[in-house]
């Protein structure tokens, strides 16, 4: 380990800090994210120059989901000449979560020179080809891992993913079937290898197939979410931003005009409706940034197991909320550029939406509904990357609770804000496209543009889990999904 500048440290200490960071990475490797960023925090302070700590902080960051944090502290790592390439394939994913395609293909480009070997960089190189349209090279690209080595479920997965994009998916079941009995240590990669076969299953009208390697994928992927602290935690956020304690809540004197928050359960249609109004000449569509969610941790995450959200919100006072807001302003700003609207689509910024009122006066929000049983079957099929993300999909019980407190919350807001927030219904929009992208851009502020009829041939490059959806025309085919797996749905049937 290299040690902090102008301070000596003592064998002693530099064999413990050792320990903590081999101990950070087994906590990492079990999904405890939070326990082994704090433990890399304190070691970085100790040694500013180990790339070794640097990396690990910022894998803790991408499983965060904090992908601008994770860049930061990737860039950095790649400062030192002698980090593997690895370091800057993983850079070039939190490159991509950001949007930014060309600062990921050089990325990939030092990848590949440092090792043209290396296996991340040349996953990472076949996703990217698929996200640009061009998945049939993705999985030519992958296609020579996969036949070394079928125990990499990552690879296999990716070069499913190319295949179906690219209608090979005759070839790609048979390496997914090839894969599946294959032996591996690799719960999570064994889980993308029965995600990918559950969808080809379904393809296929093998439902009951589909479900039991659906369900399979979820429970070798083991959560720390509970139904009983997720109460606990929306029953806070509910008393925090009250219909009594709104009124006297400090707001911030910043603008927010021009700012749209698209919000919702995730499959909900949310990247089509950024991708209309984003197909619009005078909008951007800046994806999923965690700009909201890090503003709402500062002023609601408590800071001890006695205190609650209510009483960490309310240390907050109109300079410290102006404060909050600022920042969060220029970030959005920054990523959205001089457009007169900025489209955010983080979904899970429903929970957030009072701590939008009071940092962004002007902002508004757009509400994103489905079939509540078509919803949750998409979710209970969809691998979302990280050991917590969305980690309440992985049971029928928890995704069941999980949506009616999603529910609950987003009738609250209406009730208590003054946040202008339009319902818009993914049905609605595949009926009538035209009907309802007018409405959506004449509530963000616009004039019309046919250019928004045209949202899946814009051109315009997409990071999202519905990538292979973006592209194609207004389909119909996922309309009633859930009577597909009828007989498995228990509790998600009485969502309806």
């Amino acid at each position: 380990m290299a040690k902090l500048p102008g301070k000596k440290l003592s064998a002693a200490q530099i064999a413990e800090d050792q320990r903590l960071g081999a101990y950070a990475q087994q906590l990492q490797s079990e999904g405890r994210l939070t326990e082994s960023a704090q433990l890399l925090e304190d070691l970085l302070k100790r040694h500013p120059n180990e790339p070794s700590i640097i990396f690990n902080l910022g894998l803790c960051r991408m499983g965060q989901l904090n992908h601008g944090e994770a860049r930061k502290l990737m860039e950095r790592a790649c400062r030192f000449p002698q980090v593997p390439a690895d370091t800057h394939a993983l850079l070039a994913v939190c490159c991509l979560a950001l949007q930014d395609i060309p600062t990921a293909e050089r990325e990939l480009d030092k990848a590949l020179a440092k090792d043209p070997n290396s296996t991340r960089a040349i996953r990472v190189k076949a996703e990217l080809l698929n996200i640009a349209g061009k998945a049939s090279e993705g999985a030519d690209l992958v296609k020579p891992l996969i036949e070394r080595d079928l125990s990499d479920g990552q690879n296999v997965a990716t070069f499913a993913k190319c295949c179906r994009a690219c209608d090979r998916r005759a070839e790609a079941v048979e390496v997914l079937e090839r894969a599946e009995q294959v032996e591996s240590n690799n719960s999570e990669g064994r889980a993308s290898v029965l995600y990918e076969l559950a969808a080809e299953y379904e393809k296929l009208g093998r439902y009951d197939e589909a479900w039991a390697a659906g369900a399979e994928a979820n429970a070798l992927r083991p959560s720390q979410h509970t139904i009983e602290s997720w109460q606990r935690w929306m029953d806070q956020r509910i008393e925090a931003f009250s219909a009594e304690r709104m009124p006297g809540l400090p707001r911030s004197r910043r603008d927010g005009s021009g700012l749209v928050f698209i919000v919702g359960m995730p499959r909900s249609g949310t990247t089509l409706v950024e991708q209309i109004i984003a197909s619009h000449p005078k909008a951007t569509g800046i994806g999923e940034r965690q700009i909201i969610s890090a503003a709402a941790r500062e002023l609601t995450v408590i800071r001890s197991a006695d205190e609650t959200q209510t009483q960490r919100l309310d240390t907050f006072s109109a300079a410290g909320v102006d404060r909050v807001a600022r920042g969060t302003l220029a970030e959005l700003k920054a990523a959205g550029g001089d457009a007169p609207v900025i489209v955010d689509k983080l979904m899970q910024n429903f929970l957030h939406a009072g701590v939008i009122e009071l940092l962004l006066p002007g902002a508004k929000v757009i509400h994103c509904q489905r079939d509540p049983r078509d919803t949750c079957v998409s979710c209970f099929f969809q691998h979302f990357p990280g050991p917590e993300n969305q980690a309440y999909t992985r049971n029928l019980e928890t995704l069941a609770h999980y949506y009616r407190q999603y529910q609950r919350i987003i009738e609250h807001w209406k009730a208590v804000l003054t946040t202008p927030i339009l319902d818009v219904r993914y049905e609605d929009i595949v009926a009538d496209k035209r009907g309802q992208a007018e409405r959506l851009i004449e509530f963000v502020g616009l004039d019309w543009d046919e250019a928004c009829l045209e949202s899946h041939s814009s051109g315009r490059t997409v990071v999202t889990l519905s990538v292979d959806q973006v592209r194609r025309p207004m389909y119909t085919s996922s309309m009633g999904r859930w009577q597909r797996f009828e007989r498995h749905l228990g509790p998600i049937l009485d969502l309806a």
